[in-house]
Order: structure tokens, then sequence, then C-alpha cells
């Protein structure tokens, strides 16, 4: 399951208020693309913090460790005891920016969320200090000690968005749901969702759509893009060929109700952490086995010839 950005600005919210006066205690290497922020309060319930490269949520599970975060001690040791001073996102982007501050120390840890995942730590100069993997392509370098670039920004801002920003769409004569994903980079659940409210085939060509269409799209849009980030949630699990969580309801869709949307991604996204552990714990029990298995067969084999071997002999020596 893949994080949409409207998506992330709830939970960046969410998890900015949940956190506000406590101050993080500990940090566990989960897996080597997963980490556990453990915040105490004097007056209140821990909270459990999980960044992943795949997302960042709040979660009621502690996951004992699946392989080792290059990551780890550099965290524990520049981070524990401060406090979340800021989490924050620009815009819709799949990046997440949370501040450290402890006295006159202070740390940003980047998050991005798009192609393979990132987890960057960086000084307060966004100096880059360390991070989960370096990145070397045209348009920016990620390195321990480079300055860190965020990638360029190319969809209209869908938080402030107007009807003018749907206009240009007369000036093309691509399919109405392929324009509404290039234009707004909102995940295929939501532009089927936004032309079924509007009213529109989705599959209409852009230039042939009427000025009230676009009004209709417009405001299908906005509906749900405030929704979504608003928190006004009717959350849903859908299991089909892939799971993933609807923080609202969707039409058509195999759902199952939940109690809010950090619940269902808590369980999706902890599913799928376990059963890579579960996969990652028993590779090297497999290797074993098929070691032994390919022992076994060759012990037979040899066995059998020299059965064979002994009963030509036996028929000689007769």
């Amino acid at each position: 399951m893949t994080l949409a950005g409207i998506e992330l600005r709830y939970l960046v919210n969410d998890i900015s208020e949940r956190t506000e006066d406590y101050y993080l205690s500990n940090i566990y290497g989960i897996t080597k693309n997963s980490l556990l922020f453990k915040f105490h309060h004097p007056e209140k319930p821990d909270i459990l913090l999980m960044l992943s490269t795949f997302g960042i949520w709040i979660t009621n599970v502690k996951i004992e460790q699946i392989e080792p975060n290059k990551l780890l001690r550099r965290l524990r040791d520049d981070l524990t005891r401060c406090t979340l001073k800021e989490i924050k996102q620009i815009g819709t982007e799949r990046i997440v920016y949370l501040t450290f501050s402890y006295f006159e120390k202070e740390f940003v840890i980047v998050v991005e969320l798009f192609g393979d995942g990132n987890i960057i730590i960086c000084d307060n100069e966004m100096k880059i200090l360390a991070l989960s993997h370096s990145i070397n392509v045209r348009h920016r370098q990620l390195r321990v000690g480079s300055q860190y670039v965020q990638p360029p920004l190319d969809n209209v801002d869908v938080l402030n968005m107007t009807e003018k920003d749907f206009e240009p769409i007369h000036s093309t004569s691509v399919a109405v749901a392929k324009w509404i994903g290039k234009t707004l980079g909102l995940p295929r659940k939501y532009i089927e969702e936004i032309t079924r409210l509007a009213n529109v085939e989705s599959k209409k060509k852009s230039e042939d759509v009427s000025n009230d269409e676009i009004k209709r799209l417009f405001d299908s849009a906005t509906k749900i893009v405030n929704n979504v980030v608003n928190g006004k949630h009717d959350p849903e699990i859908v299991r089909n060929d892939e799971t993933y969580v609807n923080p609202i309801s969707l039409a058509g869709e195999n759902h199952e109700k939940i109690a809010s949307f950090m619940d269902g991604l808590d369980t999706v996204f902890t599913e799928s952490i376990v059963t890579k552990g579960k996969t990652i714990q028993s590779s090297p029990f497999a290797k074993k086995i098929s070691e032994l298995e390919t022992r076994l067969d060759e012990q037979t084999k040899a066995i059998k010839i020299v059965t064979e071997k002994s009963e030509k002999i036996a028929t000689v020596a007769n």
C-alpha cells in the first residue's frame, strides 16, 4: 500500500497534535527500513510512532527487531530526550519533515515515501548526517555531507486549487481520468471517485468536457480532498488482490469498516512488516533445509548405486 499525499497531510496534522509536549524517550530498530520512536509524557500514556520508507503512523504494537537498522545508533545518540518541535509536509508532496530539538541541538528527520523511500538525518542547516541509502540522479544527489534537496514539484497544489486549475483540461485529448491523475497527482481510487461523483465518464476525452462538467469535477475533487485532509472520515480496509486502507468510503469496494484511518494503517502496515519478518527470519532455515534435502538426495542416489553394484557382485559370486 502506498500513502497518497492528501492522506499524509491528515497524518501529519494528527501526529503533530497527539505528540505535543511529549519527548522522545527511546528508538528501536525494526527493519532496515523501519524505526519505532517511543514518546513519553509525565502524565499521559506513551505514544509509539513508526517511521518507515513506506509510511508514518502511530501504532499500538511493539514489534521486536527483525533485522538491523544502520541509522539506529546515530538516531539514539542525537535524538534521545529531544522533543518533536515540528512535523510538517510541503503541499501534498509525499515527504515528511520532523524537527527535533533539545536545548541548543536541533535535527531534522526527512522521510521520503516515494520510489524506494528514504529516511534522512540532517542538522539544522539541512546538511545530511546519515541516510538509509544514497541517491545520484539528474536533478539531485543525496549523500552524507551534502545539502538535502527535495525533488522538483510539478503537480497542482490540491490544498489551494481553484476552478481555474481545471480549465486547461480543454487543451488535451487524453481521457478525463488520466488528465486529473497527472494534474492533481492523486491515486486512481480517488480519481475514479471524483469522476463518479461528478457524473462524468472517466474515459471521455478531456477536450469534449463541458464547462458545467469542469465545475462538477472541481467540486468533487475539492470535497474529497477536504474530507481526507480534515478528518471527515468513514474509514475502511479493503482486502482484494492488495490490502489497503481508505480514509473515506469509496464506491464499489469490498470493504471492512474500522474505527479510524490511523488504526487501519496500523493493522495493514504492521501485518506487512510482520509478514516480511517471517520471510527474513525463515530464509536461513529454508536455505539450510534445501541444503539438507540436496545432501539427502545425493546420499539416496549413492545408496542406490551401491545396492545395484552389490547385487551384481552377488550374482557373479553365485
